[in-house]
């Protein structure tokens, strides 16, 4: 049932960030399962590589299992890569957030789950911890360092990284509990800053 669940989810999450695709080559770094590769070569023709900590894969496509440290990628190895629900679950997002800049020539996109206070924080580590103790048998222990979205696009904004578009995804009732916000994310130079969080 929940992998049924989760390859539903990366259709959706395929939707979303397919128009903001920067470049042929993508990387997916933190892709659980893999299973978000099929849906976005659906959508595009963008090359796809899909990297985690582990190998978790149950979809078909480039799958390479890393340290959790250093990317086994070159600089500026992908046009855009996609780090998805995944920067909440790392002891040090700043490190992991330096490497996809890194092996990134053009554009980051990155979706976390956010909250607003307390009630909401609690809420997110609950259903987080629930949903991802289902996940690879229970084997990933992973931390909880959600952010508020003014803390990440300080984060964001202090690697130089121009926010071009930020906004909430998901329906009404995903977003009672589970406050999904996407942000689009140039490497340098001018960009038009639309939407905001």
């Amino acid at each position: 049932m929940i992998q049924a669940f989760l390859r539903r989810y990366a259709k959706a999450q395929a939707d979303a960030v397919a128009p903001f695709l920067g470049g042929r080559t993508v990387l997916d770094l933190g892709a659980g399962e893999g299973y978000l590769a099929g849906p976005l070569r659906e959508r595009t023709s963008a090359w796809l590589c899909s990297v985690d900590v582990g190998l978790f894969r149950r979809a078909a496509g480039p799958y390479v299992a890393y340290d959790g440290h250093r990317l086994p990628f070159g600089d500026a190895a992908f046009d855009t890569t996609l780090i998805l629900l995944t920067l909440h679950h790392c002891a040090e997002p700043e490190a992991v957030l330096d490497e996809a800049l890194r092996v990134t020539r053009r554009r980051l996109i990155v979706v976390e789950s956010v909250y607003r206070n307390r009630l909401e924080r609690f809420w997110l580590d609950r259903l987080d911890r629930r949903l991802n103790g289902y996940r690879h048998d229970g084997k990933m222990k992973v931390p909880f360092t959600f952010k508020r979205p003014e803390e990440w696009r300080a984060l964001f904004e202090s690697r130089g990284l121009q926010v071009v578009r930020a906004q909430l995804l998901g329906s009404w009732w995903e977003r009672l509990v589970h406050h999904p916000l996407l942000f689009v994310l140039d490497k340098g130079g001018p960009a038009a800053i639309a939407g905001g969080a």
